[in-house]
Parts: structure tokens; C-alpha cells; sequence
């Protein structure tokens, strides 16, 4: 949009933070942020990894939106702490076993829980997609991506969401049939490398919102998470 085109200016209207329509607005916000954290706290208690993510992350974004820092703050260790639980079933599921994959469903009917390595011709869009399906079907799965070895002879690891995430590790010993503790130290490598790779001047709702998109890429790094929570409590004060 051309903001030089006197025919297209708008005049930008500053809410009243003491309007009464924007008092009530915000309490309508604020009791369903904690109507959502009790929902995933109750989820939690009934070991509902799944139901508890979803209403965890709906709190989660929510409150970001609504500018309340500190509910999302406390909407992030349950988030983490069902993650972890529903990765701990897809490890368990694995049995020592990586399942590996060049190609996924355009469209997915089902999914059998455990660990996947997505490789070339597969790329993190299919890696993506497999694990929204999973969370849909309530099927825990931990999902990797890689993409060719280079020229150094390193392995790119990816994963796309809010943003794309790349960094470039080590191969497995057997590049055709990675082991499941390759697989997983790859997986937290990704993340390590989301939070070292953001602009370390970003502060404040930069470095919140920074951090939400590569979580939304990287879901199952418990880190990231603690890293977010961190940002939103400095932003509360």
C-alpha cells in the first residue's frame, strides 16, 4: 500500500483505555485465557496430552494477542509439559526404531505413532504435514527433516511453521538408516539453533513474537519454551 496517497490515508484512532466497551472487552479476554488454562489444567490432571496442548496453545495465543504476557507465560509449562509427555509416548512407540520416509500423503487417513526421519525427496512441508496429522488424529510421533548431505559433507536439518529453522549437524554413522539417538539429538540440535540464531537486539514483543515462530516450527524443543516464557516474563515485568 502507497502511504503517500493522500486518497488512501486513514486516520488511526487510538483506542480509550478507559472506554467501558474496552474495560469489558478486556475481562471477556482475560476470563477466557483463564477459562482455557483451567481446561489444559484439567487435561493435564487426566494425563489428555493432546486436549491439554490444544487448550494450552489456544491460552498461549491468545494472550499474546490480548498483550497479557504474564497468562501466556503461564500457559507455557503446561504447553511444554504436554509435549514432553506425548514425545516421551511417540520414543516409546519408536522401540529403539527411526522410521524413515522420502515421501508423505498429500492427504494423510492415518498415522502410526513413533519417530520419523522425513528425507530427500521429502521436505520439511511433508515433515510439517505429517505431524499436524498426527496431532489431529492424536497420535504421538516426534518428526525430523533433512535435507541433502553438502558439500562439507554435514546434514541440514529443517523444520518450517511460523518461520523455516535450518542448521547443519553431522551425519549418522548410516545415512540410509539413521539410529533413534541421531535422530532425536538432531531434532534438539534444530532448536538449540532457533533460540542461538535469533537477533540478539530483539526485545520485548520482537523477541516474543520471534520466538512463538520458530515454537510453532520447532514444537517439540523444551527449551524454546523456556525461552518464551522467559521473554513474556520480562515483558510483564
Amino acid at each position: 500500500m502507497d502511504f503517500t496517497t493522500a486518497s488512501k490515508r486513514r486516520a488511526i484512532r487510538i483506542p480509550d483505555l478507559e472506554d467501558p466497551a474496552n474495560t469489558m472487552a478486556t475481562k471477556t479476554t482475560h476470563r477466557r485465557i483463564e477459562t482455557l488454562l483451567e481446561k489444559t489444567e484439567a487435561a493435564m490432571k487426566q494425563t489428555a496430552w493432546f486436549e491439554a496442548e490444544r487448550h494450552a496453545v489456544a491460552a498461549l495465543d491468545l494472550a499474546i494477542e490480548s498483550g497479557d504476557h504474564e497468562s501466556a507465560a503461564r500457559a507455557c509449562l503446561p504447553l511444554q509439559e504436554a509435549r514432553r509427555q506425548r514425545a516421551l509416548d511417540a520414543i516409546d512407540a519408536a522401540k529403539g526404531q527411526v522410521d524413515v520416509l522420502d515421501s508423505v500423503p498429500a492427504e494423510i487417513e492415518s498415522v502410526e505413532a513413533g519417530v520419523y526421519l522425513i528425507e530427500p525427496n521429502g521436505v520439511g512441508a511433508d515433515a510439517r504435514r505429517l505431524r499436524i496429522a498426527a496431532l489431529q488424529l492424536e497420535v504421538p510421533v516426534l518428526v525430523v527433516c533433512r535435507e541433502p548431505v553438502n558439500r562439507m559433507g554435514l546434514v541440514t536439518i529443517v523444520a518450517i511453521g511460523g518461520s523455516t529453522v535450518r542448521t547443519r549437524i553431522d551425519p549418522p554413522a548410516d545415512l540410509e538408516q539413521p539410529d533413534l539417538q541421531w535422530t532425536l539429538a538432531a531434532l534438539e540440535q534444530l532448536g538449540d539453533s532457533a533460540i542461538d540464531g535469533l537477533d540478539p537486539g530483539l526485545s520485548g514483543p520482537q523477541r516474543i513474537d520471534a520466538l512463538r515462530a520458530v515454537l510453532d516450527s520447532v514444537t517439540d524443543h523444551e527449551r524454546l519454551h523456556q525461552a518464551l516464557a522467559d521473554a513474556l516474563r520480562a515483558a510483564a515485568g
